[in-house]
């Protein structure tokens, strides 16, 4: 039986990325001293972090700097880096984790430095309510870790931080590995526990506060979840109505390491004022500031070898079938032609029939979405309609925006161009921890004067594949006029192929319960 877009859209579920969280704080010293202009660095720091590299550079006292802090989600920063830069790039930048140099890096900020020095950290925890940590003994004992993540653990959901997109999750499952690492069956009895974990999966680790007893979140409440010391603390100083109990790692997990790094994009005088102002942190009077948000002294826990993090993270994905998904749907002119049996037009039919898929993936999934026909874009014959970004805070906004795509009267199918542009782009954004894959909806042979061959469209593929890190591109045909065994060659190369329902809504339609169960 044939397969529908929504069944292929659904099955291949897919990670990036957060947009810029940007709360700037303007600090530091303006007062000239000796210093007849004095040098402006800007510093771009993890949200938990922000507020206390404010303080330690308003407390600064070097004349011949000033500092400007910007709180910015490092996923953000991360993609950024591999853009071309823009005017008010930062020079130095403070990750939760060397987990996002890495990643930056992947991505294809190539200059990104892969370690920094730490100026804080703090360790992962679970924390739990009172009522859960009495059930434990607490608080005449401590609650261990494995209380809550070992296989065996008594059944209290515990919420996780998404391991493909924070480093609090990539932690959790290094310790959940350690804690089933001797077991008679070892790789059996880790994927149980992650398999139990698995369901209580959020995108952002903040937003987990949010699920306690009383909160304001419309979810499901959770008691237990994933967290650092540093904002369990935080919280708990805040007098809230539910207050948390921490349980250790045991063995230890890599703790947040909060890594300075000086970026390439700084000139001399922003480099050299911004390795001073890390000695600032560093120094006695910066640590105390620090330890006032509940900070600890600086760490270097080392996160698994980068081979070592992606077999880890593979794992993860067998279980939680999350994904990073770029869409790209034809728009060109026979878009508009009626499907037969039924009113609707191929565009109409696989709009509604991508809706409903979207409507049937995990929040944590991430979904971009281009369409194509040619020269959409000045000489580009594609259009980004939406980057990726997690379904929990874009599916119904994508939803929209894929209601107002039309077919382009006249329109040329320039499907190969586009094709390595989609594969060339998930290629340099592709995210361990989850099932990355291009979904292409075509309806017609590439037409575009000029595109590439197929031969060399091929051949470029190749190149890009990679068998550690799988890309799959897969071909949804629309009608009866593609080029079956043409785009079957093309997604070979790359694991996958080309697949022609019917009609898409109907497919849609009788597909749809299996990816509910």
């Amino acid at each position: 039986m044939r397969r529908s877009p929504v069944v292929w859209l659904s099955a291949v579920l897919v990670a990036i990325l957060a947009g810029w969280a940007a709360v700037a704080y303007l600090t530091g010293r303006d007062d000239g001293g000796d210093c007849a202009a004095p040098v402006t660095v800007r510093v771009a720091a993890a949200p938990a972090i922000a507020e206390a590299v404010t303080e330690a550079a308003g407390a600064a006292t070097d004349p011949c700097y000033r500092v400007e802090v910007s709180a910015r989600d490092s996923a953000a920063v991360a993609a950024a880096l591999a853009a071309p830069p823009s005017a008010d790039a930062p020079h130095a930048w403070v990750p939760e984790s060397s987990f996002w140099l890495r990643r930056a890096k992947a991505q294809g900020a190539f200059e990104t430095p892969d370690r920094g020095t730490s100026v804080a950290s703090t360790p992962v925890v679970v924390a739990m309510t009172e009522q859960v940590a009495g059930r434990f003994g607490w608080p005449g004992k401590a609650v261990p870790w494995s209380a809550l993540l070992a296989p065996n653990a008594p059944n209290v959901p515990v919420g996780l931080p998404d391991p493909a997109s924070d480093p609090l999750g990539v932690s959790a499952v290094i310790g959940i590995r350690a804690l089933t690492s001797k077991a008679a069956n070892a790789e059996a009895t880790n994927v149980a526990a992650l398999r139990r974990i698995s369901p209580h999966t959020v995108t952002h680790g903040a937003n987990l506060y949010q699920r306690l007893p009383g909160a304001t979140d419309t979810g499901k409440t959770l008691t237990a979840f994933v967290t650092s010391e540093q904002a369990m603390l935080r919280h708990n100083r805040q007098a809230p109505e539910t207050t948390l109990v921490p349980a250790y790692p045991d063995p230890s997990v890599p703790a947040l390491d909060f890594p300075y790094v000086v970026l390439p994009g700084a000139g001399d005088a922003e480099r050299q004022a911004a390795t001073r102002f890390l000695t600032t942190l560093i120094a006695p009077p910066g640590q105390r500031i620090l330890r006032t948000y509940d900070f600890k002294a600086p760490g270097d826990d080392a996160l698994p070898d980068d081979d070592a993090l992606v077999q880890l993270l593979t794992a993860w994905t067998g279980v939680h079938l999350s994904a990073r998904l770029l869409g790209v749907l034809d728009v060109s002119g026979s878009m508009q032609e009626q499907v037969a049996g039924g009113g609707d037009t191929r565009m109409s039919a696989t709009v509604r029939a991508v809706q409903q898929g979207l409507g049937l993936m995990l929040d944590t999934t991430e979904v971009g979405f281009w369409v194509f026909s040619s020269k959409l874009d000045g000489d580009r014959d594609y259009r980004v309609l939406a980057r990726p970004q997690p379904l929990g805070e874009q599916r119904e906004r994508l939803i929209a925006e894929l209601a107002k795509v039309r077919a382009e009267p006249g329109g040329q199918t320039g499907l190969y161009d586009t094709t390595l542009a989609a594969y060339q782009d998930a290629r340099r954004n592709w995210t361990a921890g989850r099932i990355n894959v291009v979904v292409i909806f075509a309806d017609g042979e590439n037409n575009d004067p000029g595109s590439i061959s197929r031969a060399n469209l091929i051949a470029e593929l190749t190149k890009l594949s990679d068998p550690r890190r799988p890309l799959p591109i897969i071909f949804i045909g629309i009608g009866g006029d593609i080029d079956q065994k043409g785009l079957t060659a093309i997604a070979k190369v790359t694991g996958a192929g080309c697949f022609s329902p019917r009609t898409p809504a109907g497919s849609a339609r009788s597909s749809s319960p299996r990816w509910r169960s």
